[in-house]
């Protein structure tokens, strides 16, 4: 059983990851579960990043003696190129569990869920391990992939 018309539009982002991923499908394969990972540097890094710049930026308005508005928006504008430096080292996946396997789909680093090919084609009974915590950490198709806790249960 797969996801029908209406349950597509009530699913909202998954229901968009279902759409757009159905070019990438065999013909006549249905997705049972969806869910959005990401590879490569690891999601409490990716806050690290973003404080360095938040923090960096202030700190070299501050040792200039500025504390004003613009400067405020400089700061802001550090932390904004800290969290633009880690989306460089992460790459982002569709795991799409289906009623013939699990296809791992790429999509870019930037936009929306928009997926461009396929990475791995996994057999039925592909498992994506324990899924725990805020960033449960899961290996599928043998890259090492974080998984938010909203898509544990998706």
């Amino acid at each position: 059983m797969g996801f029908s018309r209406r349950h597509i539009v009530a699913l909202g982002l998954a229901g968009r990851v279902v759409r757009r991923s159905q070019g990438f499908l065999e013909p006549g394969e249905q997705i049972r579960r969806v869910v959005l990972a990401q590879g490569g540097l690891n999601p409490w890094w990716q806050n690290a990043f973003f404080l360095s710049g938040l923090v960096g930026a202030r700190f070299a308005l501050t040792s200039g003696g500025g504390s004003g508005l613009f400067d405020l928006l400089r700061s802001l504008l550090g932390a904004l190129a800290g969290a633009f430096l880690a989306t460089l080292f992460i790459s982002r996946r569709v795991v799409l569990t289906t009623d013939r396997g699990v296809v791992v789909l790429e999509y870019g680093r930037f936009g929306g869920v928009r997926p461009t090919r396929v990475r791995a084609r996994l057999p039925l009974g592909t498992g994506l391990g324990r899924l725990s915590g805020l960033w449960a950490r899961t290996e599928l198709a043998g890259e090492r992939l974080w998984v938010h806790r909203r898509w544990h249960h998706a």
